[in-house]
């Protein structure tokens, strides 16, 4: 091709001079339609007087740039992420290069020359980007190549729109390029215009009339399509892009694990007789309202949901989109769930009021959360709907939970045991480690040993938790058990009992408060994550307590760790070392409450590569991917009988990952907390593994007898 003679640039509106004017009038238009939405939304998200809290401008824009610009959790499924990577890209550099072609046109020649050939190489690229990635999700839903996508004709109506977009602007370009009259006539490159080029080559075949009546009316058919796909944004699926970028920036300036909000004024709510939590859809708060706009049905929460792949109805989606229903439908002053005896609430409400079934179906282990990549928190929803149930004594909540309930009430404990059971059990401590094991007023110890519930009373697990007192003790460390010891609150928070947990918070407190010791020493994954994360959002509330107040020093100070941490700090400082070889197999479970909810992956993983002639195989499911083993959320002590047992699935799955081992050999679960200890313990016998913590494998292999160097 011959030297260009002229420099390169872009001729704006070049054929269509006499119809520029509709550009402006149907942008006008399209921005007018755009920014009302955008009002509507912030009415909706500040309804009843509520204020956007905007927080620190440095974590806002780290939040655009990692999650927004770089899709940082979009791209972790890498299928959906890779379509979703190239639309949002393309579509991103074709919103530049519009607005540079406006800069250009209005206030500085800047798309010309070297500038020019890169501009249009890029745009060559973004082009194709979004029809190859357009292509992509229509045959990737249609074909429900990712489980549960809609099916909605607005999904393929929204791809097929970008598509045409692009398609008609690469057949704009090639036709001014051979067009007699434009700066670009016979300079085409195959080499930074490759689509164009093609157009080009054909469009050399027609004589500039026809040229010029093709390019006005595909000029026309491109501007209104393109208009058109703006102003749909907020009556489509295309509103995430708005709404999910702002729930992003704005984001829960907490980590997920510390963002389900106390109840500050708890004592005021109970004496006004006002409801606690989500009762009616004005108590949800504004940030919650943002999570319900932003959900993209991208199905990512309802596919990593061991209630939904278990066959309840709970789908964490629906339980967003259901709240976003009622929001749009203006129904505030609605019970945001169904309740069978409702002669007050219209029928266009009750069709989209949430099922408590699906409420209570949820077992908190928090993969919605976590694969959101929009960031919604929808355990922060369920969990506060439970309270709303709880305070306006619903008839939806399962009896089995008000039993539970009840039993902590009554017995400190949600199996509602006799105390002095466990008083018993701790008294025989001091037989086997000393009498200074029984926590005394007297003296300091290094660690409070707070055993928890479920180790505590099923004999079962009462031997791990000696294994990890004699570990401790065998590192040099003085280590005491309450006598008093009760719940820590755990099943009274997640069952949505705030006023119970705040209690328990005051009495464990009390208790706490009369031993000297430098850290907790928490068994349970549960219990290590209310004291570590939400007793401490009680702490302004405990400080004007006036019954309370003396013991905010207390929990102000408590530093709280779970026993793998310790075990694996201790085995990695050499004052534990395993030596006995284990011919065993083993298959490591990851608690929900220590991993996802707390990010302690590698620890109980450190105990287990120490010890000798262990055979670790990985789950397909783990770190923050593990699937539950379904007894978080209060289901440990209560059960929703719908479809397979969670715990069966995730049994299932820990059985085909030992099978890759020798028959014969001992196949072993390995887990770090009592309530998967027991949920697994309940199929281990029909899967042909035994279930044992880390504390255990590490005391066998360290031996009982010896004792280590410090």
């Amino acid at each position: 091709m011959a030297e260009p003679s002229v420099v390169p640039r872009i001729d704006h509106f070049i054929m269509v001079e006499d119809l520029e004017p509709i550009v402006y009038i149907i942008s006008t238009i399209t921005v007018i339609v755009l920014l009302y939405s955008l009002y509507e939304a912030y009415k909706r998200w500040t309804y009843g007087g509520q204020k956007i809290q905007y927080g620190p401008l440095s974590l806002r824009l780290k939040n655009l740039v990692k999650y927004a610009l770089f899709q940082w959790k979009v791209v972790r499924d890498r299928f959906p992420g890779l379509m979703h990577l190239l639309i949002f890209g393309g579509m991103l550099w074709l919103l530049i290069a519009t607005t540079l072609r406006a800069i250009d046109d209005h206030l500085v020649t800047i798309l010309t020359g070297n500038v020019w050939i890169v501009y249009k190489l890029l745009s060559n690229i973004a082009g194709i980007m979004v029809i190859a990635g357009g292509i992509i999700a229509i045959i990737r839903r249609a074909l429900k190549l990712t489980p549960n996508l809609p099916q909605d004709p607005v999904y393929y109506v929204v791809h097929i729109l970008f598509i045409t977009i692009v398609t008609t602007g690469f057949f704009l370009d090639g036709l001014v390029a051979a067009y007699p009259e434009s700066t670009r006539h016979a300079i085409e490159s195959a080499s930074f215009d490759p689509v164009g080029y093609l157009i080009y080559s054909w469009a050399q075949s027609l004589s500039p009339d026809q040229i010029e009546s093709y390019y006005r009316v595909l000029w026309l058919f491109h501007l209104i399509i393109a208009q058109l796909t703006l102003a749909l944004i907020p009556f489509t699926n295309l509103w995430h892009i708005a709404a999910s970028t702002l729930n992003v920036a704005l984001a829960r300036p907490e980590p997920p694990a510390e963002a389900i909000k106390p109840v500050l004024d708890i004592d005021e709510r109970i004496e006004k007789e006002e409801p606690i939590g989500v009762v009616r859809l004005k108590d949800t708060s504004w940030k919650q309202r943002m999570d319900y706009d932003a959900c993209t049905s991208c199905m990512r929460c309802v596919n990593a949901c061991p209630a939904a792949n278990s066959g309840k109805i709970l789908r964490p989606r629906d339980v967003i989109v259901g709240m976003r229903d009622l929001m749009y439908s203006g129904a505030w002053d609605s019970r945001v769930w169904k309740e069978e005896e409702d002669e007050e609430t219209p029928e266009e409400v009750k069709r989209l009021q949430l099922d408590p079934e699906a409420i209570w179906s949820c077992v908190t282990c928090g993969a919605c959360v976590t694969e959101c990549p929009v960031l919604i928190h929808h355990v922060d929803t369920i969990l506060d709907i439970r309270r709303g149930m709880m305070s306006s004594a619903s008839e939806s909540v399962p009896e089995d939970a008000l039993n539970v309930l009840y039993s902590m009430q009554q017995t400190g404990n949600p199996f509602g045991y006799n105390p002095a059971e466990r008083e018993e059990w701790v008294q025989s401590l001091a037989e086997k480690y000393g009498d200074d094991v029984v926590a005394d007023p007297e003296i300091e110890y290094d660690y409070i040993y707070w055993i928890g519930c479920v180790a505590s009373y099923d004999q079962r697990l009462r031997p791990i938790a000696e294994n990890v007192i004699k570990l401790l003790k065998q590192a040099g460390y003085k280590v005491g058990v309450l006598l008093e010891e009760g719940c820590c609150g755990e099943p009274a928070r997640r069952m949505g009992e705030e006023t119970l947990f705040v209690e328990m918070i005051k009495m464990n407190l009390e208790i706490l408060s009369q031993y000297k010791f430098k850290k907790l020493l928490v068994h349970c994954p549960h219990g290590y994550h209310v004291f570590k994360n939400e007793y401490k959002k009680y702490l302004d509330y405990i400080r004007n307590d006036e019954e309370a107040k003396q013991y905010a020093d207390v929990l102000e100070n408590l530093e709280v760790e779970h026993h793998s941490i310790v075990l694996a700090r201790l085995v990695k400082e050499g004052k534990i070392k395993p030596s006995k070889q284990l011919s065993y197999a083993v298959t490591f479970h990851d608690p929900c409450y220590l991993g996802r909810w707390n990010n302690h992956y590698e620890e109980p993983r450190l105990v287990l590569r120490s010890i000798p002639g262990l055979r670790i195989r990985e789950m397909p499911r783990n770190r923050d991917r593990s699937f539950c083993c379904g007894g978080g959320g209060g289901q440990m002590f209560y059960e929703i009988k719908r479809g397979e047992r969670i715990s069966r699935i995730r049994a299932a799955e820990a059985a085909d990952t030992l099978k890759q081992e020798e028959d014969g050999k001992p196949r072993i679960v390995a887990v770090a907390c009592p309530y998967c200890n027991t949920m697994f313990r309940g199929e281990a016998e029909d899967f042909g593994f035994e279930v044992k913590d880390i504390a255990e494998l590490l005391a066998e292999s360290v031996g009982s007898e010896e004792k280590q160097e410090g």
